[in-house]
């Protein structure tokens, strides 16, 4: 995936529409883009994790024994397809609880260092601001 392409996939992310194309492309530049096969996993222990495209299945490590099975991880997590992104939190609170995500089938990632999206969003007042108002928007469609 080439810069384009991965500010493309960070734009099409709903956290992430409002944010100026140029703070999209500044991620972009910094980020770096995974193929996962079924089965592969990632963490939020150091990034953020925008999902292209297939299906993860997610849970809290606190929820969950390192070596659950996947069923038992979506019993306790849940799923990220397109456009969910994992780890976002652990930007301004680091101390919350990384997430473990396992590929269920054949999927694309979008990761951008916990520390890299630190610098960019105390760059830019506006960008947390826009970022801010983005989670705050989904939060209360999703408790509609």
């Amino acid at each position: 995936m080439d810069l384009l392409e991965r500010a493309r996939a960070l734009a099409a992310c709903p956290l992430f529409t409002d944010l100026a194309p140029a703070v999209v492309i500044r991620l972009a530049e910094r980020a770096r883009s995974t193929a996962l096969e079924a089965g592969e996993r990632r963490s939020t222990d150091d990034s953020v994790w925008v999902v292209v495209d297939g299906s993860l299945v997610i849970s809290s490590r606190a929820a969950v024994a390192i070596d659950a099975s996947t069923s038992t991880r979506k019993k306790h997590g849940g799923t990220a397809t397109a456009g969910h992104v994992l780890g976002l939190v652990r930007v301004v609170a680091p101390q919350t609880p990384a997430l473990e995500a396992i590929a269920e089938r054949a999927s694309t990632v979008v990761g951008v260092s916990l520390d890299d999206m630190r610098d960019v969003l105390e760059e830019d007042p506006i960008a947390l601001a826009a970022l801010s108002n983005a989670l705050a928007r989904l939060l209360l469609d999703g408790a509609q």
